[in-house]
């Protein structure tokens, strides 16, 4: 059968980070509206609500993260019954390689943006010396979406998110093992709706975590029931390429209804169609990259190098975009031309700092730390600092 493997999931993140770029440039009318932007040979009507369609990204993101986790938690049992020491293992290993890529890029951002616009550094204090340091420690650890505090990059917001689903796969697969889908589903569904009775969910507050529940059991699901392959698998006729064609058709045409359900999930519509169009949205469209777009050559290769330099071109874009060079940035006055501008800039940038992370050994300093607390615990199933 064939396997979801870390190549496919390195290509569709390089997707997902793609549609990031067009996502942040163009979602709003209000990004946009000091400069002379062109949509030729579309039109802006069309441009910003397929723009705002692409917040399906982090739905992506969050899909593949869980995915990859549940794959992981098999080395330690194939059942997911982790014991303290080995979840403990687990949590450390993870959120080490987790935050190691970003503290790199929070530490260098802390020193350009002093010098490129120091402004921004001072949201870190406004409310005095003392708040605005304890303000760096949190966004340090990722943290500032957690407990509402300032950070030097909004779009960091994630950080909190990607640290939540390291902390709740391990339950949440286990879960899946003790209980039917079903019940779990729902435990999900009803969750966050109990959690808002107590904290009013705001409409279009993407940094809940709890928005992202659904989207992570369907990656643990998909991840269990090995459903990625399975569904490339299929076949509805014995003739691979009919096949292929009859899927692309059938598979176009929900992406197309689930483009229209999800432009129409506005206001309060919103706070009832999240699992949707944050999950299960998201969730087809990796499908729909892994049938369709990830194994075609040259292409595929491409999208794994994007894919590899997608934490980092995540963590720097709004940077380049918004906090440092705007100008810049919109200059190029075509919608396609200005994404492509913004992420081949971060891809660059992405690119040498992963060459001074290499010159100064960063890498070598995570493989030991690692490599400590695999002996630590006594791990018995080595993973590479690659996975």
């Amino acid at each position: 059968m064939t396997k979801f493997s870390k190549d496919d999931t390195l290509a569709v993140k390089g997707i997902a980070i793609l549609i990031m770029m067009q996502h942040h440039c163009f979602r709003n009318v209000s990004l946009f509206a000091n400069y002379d932007v062109s949509f030729y040979p579309f039109s802006e009507s069309l441009i910003v609500p397929i723009s705002n369609f692409f917040k399906i990204c982090v739905g992506m993101f969050v899909f593949l993260s869980a995915y990859g986790l549940t794959v992981s938690l098999k080395k330690y049992d194939s059942q997911y019954n982790l014991n303290s020491k080995q979840y403990t293992d687990y949590l450390n290993t993870r959120l080490v390689k987790l935050m190691w890529g970003y503290w790199f890029v929070f530490i260098l951002s802390q020193i350009l943006t002093l010098f490129i616009a120091p402004e921004h550094t001072m949201k870190y204090f406004r409310d005095g010396m003392f708040r605005g340091a304890y303000n760096i420690v949190v966004d340090f650890f990722g943290l500032s979406n957690l407990f509402g505090t300032a950070s030097l990059n909004n779009t960091w917001w994630y950080m909190t998110l990607a640290v939540f689903i390291v902390l709740v796969v391990p339950f949440m697969a286990k879960a899946l093992k003790k209980y039917n889908i079903l019940f779990v589903s729902l435990v999900c569904l009803f969750l966050p709706r109990i959690i808002n009775l107590t904290k009013d969910f705001r409409v279009g507050e993407l940094a809940n975590s709890y928005r992202w529940v659904f989207a992570i059991l369907l990656g643990i699901i998909f991840a269990k029931y090995n459903l990625l392959p399975k569904l490339k698998d299929f076949m509805i006729t014995n003739n691979k390429v009919l096949s292929k064609i009859i899927k692309f058709v059938i598979a176009t045409a929900i992406l197309v209804g689930f483009y229209m359900a999800r432009t129409a999930f506005k206001g309060t519509y919103a706070n009832y169609c999240f699992e949707i169009s944050d999950g299960v949205i998201p969730t087809f469209v990796v499908y729909y990259c892994y049938e369709f777009i990830v194994g075609i050559p040259i292409i595929r290769q491409m999208l794994m190098f994007f894919g590899k330099h997608s934490m980092n071109i995540f963590l720097l874009h709004t940077f380049i975009r918004h906090y440092w060079f705007p100008e810049f940035t919109y200059s190029f006055r075509h919608f396609a031309l200005i994404s492509l501008v913004l992420f081949a800039v971060s891809l660059g940038a992405s690119i040498v700092i992963e060459g001074i992370k290499k010159l100064i050994g960063y890498d070598k300093l995570l493989n030991f730390t690692v490599k400590k607390i695999e002996e630590k615990f006594g791990r018995s199933n080595k993973e590479s600092v690659a996975e």
